[in-house]
């Protein structure tokens, strides 16, 4: 992408996720070259590493409720961002076309007051979700990390107090999982291992906020060019014109609406296997996490009913995310049919009129984004969601009473 064409209303949009995603080699528009391949390589083996220290966890000797449910989770969420990053790698040109046809948006609407617009209204709106995801997630990540490295410290200097037996051995708190291997490695070990734990956990922080801020930019853009198409719809005919003018812009507006669904194939096509999976896992863990809180509840553990409850957070956020982007683009497809009737229709020839209602035709069916092209993903999707984890909390309870 040549640099004339950036400007402050694209910077705007896409500078957070080119730069994170840059970082990370996964920006579609950049070039593959050397260093690139190196950067996703490099991301991709942090992200495997990680499954070592959980392995070791996983055949552990010692293991509660706690400390599974938390190993699982580190598991589901790496192959969440391990299938993330493979669907956007191999979906790459698409995600291209999408990207440049937004930049073309925002240069041309330059010269369309109404259109600028709403643009700005549906970027404002892609900001504060990537500033919400972005900071939620660092925000986290930083209160996680600092809080282990303070326990840590706490134990290091306590070690060090001469009135303390020298028989005793320091349990290192890892940020990752690792099973009996915080029992068994020395001071350098651990300085060593805590820097790896480090880069891989930034890693999975930034992929996982930028890829759901990412789609969730996509989905918005492209609302915000459907309404634009529906205001379009309405002031057509409204003014006398001949009859070629008004088959050409017809014409116009459909080739446009046929170029809408072809970008949303587009977010379908990258999209639609990491749904499925974000939202089949988040409900089973989502009920995982619902029987650990009443179980911890009960035991008055209430550290471990904090934990919980945010990472029941997370992964209702994570769930939120992907629903309300396929809601956005629906209800804004939906709208098309209803802009095309209140248009000035009965002013138009018959030949005219014949042609108008084939594309209202067409525009019955909305664009819809679907997990695994298995289900269409809105917001009853998420009440679906809610509603199976509540039957596995109460399934998952009464066999466990018994």
């Amino acid at each position: 992408m040549s640099h004339d064409r950036w400007n402050d209303d694209i910077a705007y949009v896409f500078s957070t996720h080119r730069t994170f995603m840059q970082i990370l080699g996964m920006w579609p528009l950049q070039k593959r070259t050397i260093f690139t391949m190196m950067r996703w390589s490099f991301a991709t083996f942090l992200k495997l590493m990680a499954f070592s220290f959980l392995f070791m966890d996983f055949t552990g000797d010692h293991h509660d409720a706690s400390t599974s449910i938390e190993t699982i989770l580190y598991f589901v969420c790496i192959i969440i961002l391990l299938l993330k990053n493979f669907c956007i790698m191999a979906n790459k040109k698409k995600l291209a076309k999408n990207i440049d046809a937004a930049i073309n948006d925002w240069l041309s609407a330059k010269n369309d007051e109404e259109s600028y617009k709403i643009m700005k209204e549906y970027a404002f709106k892609s900001k504060i979700f990537t500033t919400f995801i972005l900071y939620s997630g660092f925000i986290c990540s930083s209160i996680y990390l600092l809080a282990i490295l303070i326990i840590d410290v706490k134990q290091i200097l306590y070690l060090r107090n001469p009135n303390i037996s020298d028989n005793i051995t320091m349990e290192w708190i890892l940020l990752i999982p690792s099973g009996d291997l915080s029992e068994k490695i020395t001071g350098s070990q651990y300085l060593m291992i805590i820097v790896l734990q480090v880069l891989q956990l930034l890693t999975l922080s930034v992929m996982q906020c930028t890829t759901d801020s990412f789609y969730m930019n996509n989905t918005l853009h492209l609302t915000g060019q459907l309404k634009i198409l529906k205001a379009k719809f309405k002031t057509f005919a409204s003014k006398p014109d001949t009859v070629e003018n008004n088959r050409k812009h017809l014409s116009r507006l459909v080739d446009r609406h046929c170029e809408l669904a072809k970008f949303s194939r587009n977010i379908e096509d990258t999209f639609h296997l990491i749904i499925l999976f974000q939202l089949v896992v988040a409900t089973l863990l989502i009920a995982l996490i619902g029987l650990r809180i009443i179980f911890c509840l009960k035991n008055n553990n209430y550290i471990e009913v904090a934990k919980s409850v945010l990472v029941l957070n997370f992964m209702l956020m994570e769930s939120l995310v992907y629903c309300y982007g396929g809601d956005f683009i629906q209800k804004g497809s939906d709208d098309l049919f209803r802009a095309m009737f209140k248009t000035s229709w009965f002013t138009l020839p018959a030949t005219l009129m014949k042609d108008l209602h084939f594309v209202m035709m067409r525009s019955v069916y909305p664009f819809r984004l679907t997990g695994g092209k298995f289900f269409y993903v809105n917001r009853e999707t998420m009440m679906y969601v809610f509603k199976t984890a509540a039957s596995y909390v109460s399934v998952l309870r009464v066999a466990l009473r018994d």
